[in-house]
């Protein structure tokens, strides 16, 4: 496996990290408490990104390059806006089998999934393109060590 295998894989587990962050630190902001277990979250949002997520991020990227769009902000966007799909899983993760889970998108609680979805595209974003441009990993590297130590933290407060 190459270094650079490695850095993608520690992109992909870095942005789920930062949809966990923001996801706990909502319920933190709007209940003052978290209501679930990490656990919990865990189970309803991990299957959906590491196979339906990952996938469609990068069928994006070979698209846009495809068309020739292929920058940044086109990227993000994307990325972004592919986020409402792995949402409108998650309801089938936490045992609820109806054609009506794409209203789910939609509820409070979808909200705050697709909160931690945007952030994780907005993260997965940022890392491929600097894999991708073969910039300087440093400032991903120390901004991913942020994020861990913001999710021990709030983790903790919640």
């Amino acid at each position: 496996m190459k270094r650079s295998d490695l850095f993608y894989i520690w992109v992909a587990i870095t942005s789920y990290l930062t949809g966990l962050l923001v996801y706990i630190s909502y319920l933190l902001m709007y209940d003052g408490r978290v209501t679930e277990s990490l656990g919990k979250i865990i189970t309803w949002t991990a299957p959906a990104f590491f196979t339906v997520g990952i996938l469609l991020y990068a069928t994006a990227v070979v698209i846009l390059h495809l068309l020739k769009k292929y920058n940044f902000w086109s990227q993000t966007v994307v990325f972004i806006l592919i986020g409402v799909i792995p949402v409108s899983i998650i309801p089938f993760t936490m045992g609820y089998f109806s054609i009506n889970n794409f209203s789910f998108i939609f509820s409070p609680e979808g909200f705050q999934f697709l909160l931690a979805y945007s952030s994780i595209g907005l993260i997965f974003s940022y890392g491929v393109w600097v894999a991708r441009q073969k910039k300087d990993k440093k400032p991903f590297l120390l901004l991913s060590i942020l994020i861990i130590l913001l999710l021990i933290l709030v983790n903790y407060l919640g």
